[in-house]
């Protein structure tokens, strides 16, 4: 499965204004448009990723990955406000449209170097 950028900014868009003090079941997460594999698959590449902070409760042969998301770590904290803004992603993803992918720090760096220039620095 490819990893959808768009879908780990949704996540943790979701996450931040989901999960409260007590864990939330990956199985309760529902984004229009995504199959509950993939939204597994991405919250599993989050955890890997340190975005999110999860308790694995995936069962051997289960085919989508299952957990409690705990929280975000500082980590998916700092790339969730360098891409928050819609209007800052549009343009992120649009500059980045030509590599077809990218990594999560070209991402970000793409979205904070936008931010700067936005704000004259």
């Amino acid at each position: 499965m490819k990893r959808d950028m768009d879908l780990v900014r949704k996540l943790l868009l979701y996450l931040e204004d989901t999960v409260d003090y007590k864990p939330l079941r990956s199985s309760d997460i529902a984004i229009g448009g995504y199959s509950d594999a993939q939204i597994g698959y991405h919250l599993r590449i989050l955890a890997d990723g340190g975005l999110i902070d999860v308790i694995d409760t995936n069962s051997m042969g289960s085919k989508t990955f299952g957990c409690f998301v705990k929280d975000i770590t500082w980590k998916g904290h700092e790339f969730l406000d360098a891409v928050r803004d819609d209007g800052v992603w549009s343009h992120t993803m649009e500059k980045l449209k030509p590599l077809g992918s990218a990594s999560l720090e070209v991402v970000k760096s793409v979205a904070i170097a936008y931010i700067g220039s936005k704000l004259g620095l």
